[in-house]
């Protein structure tokens, strides 16, 4: 723990071993989640006074178990920090203790009631919220925990525990009059993108319906201040819109370079991106395109945590005095798919010789 005048510095690290006791059970293939109720005890202020105002990742690597592999590998995939809702009758979580998945759910915490307060993905770097915004660290009857997605190589050794550490080091102010931040996003449980169809892209949506839930009943509509566009490395492109009550389009950012990478997989404040500001208006919708090549796929891509599977899930920080907090996903199944099929880039072939033969006979 570090101090400065309204600063502290949170360390948000999990220790656990990994490998042994702790490994993907049937049908999770190389994919564990784990969840560490976080030690707040080194704040001395009142947490629900305090806000985020950034995060730095401190990730650990440790000896591959793979045979032949001498070198030291990431089992990181991503790290997102809760605030979950610990009401008068609930079970607490234990501080430092890591639970699995099926004791989070045996608790009844869902995902659905989550609120993100920092997030990384495999290769992402360091974010800082713009000047004078945080997010609130805490709210009445709430607690926070750490969440782990352990991926495992596909040629891991399992049986033997690995000792484990990383985490975060939050950034949080004491200073109470910061303008309210709040992370926003969506998932994509739906995505069925089938081999052999062309050109394809899934767009995964935040339907207008879904966005009224982060502003306040009389409050001003909030302003996006930072994107994280995720996607793994089967989608080769990615962009983001917002469409207006209309259908008419008030923003499009240029394709971008999907997969893994410290640009592909940050966040970044809007003037980083030279995207302009992006004032949210009622009626409208928040769009996230992912493209794929897909006569190169062997087999149907779906959503999921594992190799060779994909999320196209837009990850966002909204800031405003009109903000409501809330749990972070807004969706989870809203996504579609737009293609160019085989059958139709076919049939627009045959229209093109027909046309060619034609002018041919005509003109010789």
């Amino acid at each position: 723990m570090k101090w400065h005048p309204h600063c502290r510095v949170l360390s948000s690290r999990a220790n656990f071993k990994v490998g042994g006791d702790i490994r993907p059970s049937e049908g999770q293939k190389q994919s564990v989640l784990l969840y560490t109720a976080l030690d707040m005890s080194p704040l001395v202020e009142d947490p629900e006074t305090m806000s985020i105002v950034g995060w730095d990742p401190v990730i650990d690597e440790v000896p591959s178990a793979c045979e032949g592999h001498e070198t030291k590998v990431s089992l990181v995939h991503h790290i997102n920090v809760y605030a979950y809702p610990n009401k008068p009758n609930q079970v607490s979580l234990q501080s430092g203790r890591t639970y699995s998945k099926a004791e989070i759910e045996g608790l009844n915490l869902q995902e659905s009631s989550f609120r993100m307060l920092a997030s990384h993905d495999k290769l992402a770097g360091r974010y800082l919220l713009p000047k004078g915004y945080g997010i609130p660290l805490l709210e009445e009857h709430e607690r926070a925990m750490v969440e782990h997605h352990i991926l495992f190589p596909k040629c891991w050794a399992f049986g033997k525990d690995v000792p484990h550490s990383s985490g975060f080091d939050l950034y949080i102010t004491t200073k109470r009059r910061m303008r309210p931040a709040a992370l926003i996003g969506a998932l994509n449980f739906n995505m069925d993108v089938q081999p052999l169809q062309g050109s394809v892209e899934w767009v995964t949506r935040i339907s207008a319906n879904n966005l009224v839930g982060v502003v306040q009943p009389t409050g001003e509509w909030p302003e996006i201040l930072a994107v994280h566009l995720h996607t793994h490395d089967v989608a080769h492109t990615k962009y983001f819109e917002v469409q207006n009550a209309d259908g008419s389009l008030a923003f499009r950012s240029e394709p971008e370079k999907a997969g893994y990478g410290l640009q592909e997989q940050s966040f970044f404040n809007l003037p980083d991106l030279g995207w302009p500001r992006l004032q949210l208006r009622a009626g409208q919708q928040l769009l996230q395109h992912c493209l794929f090549d897909s006569d190169h796929l062997r087999e149907p891509v779906h959503y999921g945590l594992n190799h060779g599977e994909e999320m196209c899930a837009p990850l966002l920080v909204l800031g405003g005095p009109g903000l409501r907090l809330r749990s972070t996903l807004l969706s989870s199944d809203d996504g579609f798919l737009l293609q160019v099929h085989r059958r139709l880039q076919a049939w627009l072939q045959d229209v093109l010789d027909d046309a060619h033969r034609l002018i041919r006979d005509v003109f010789g």
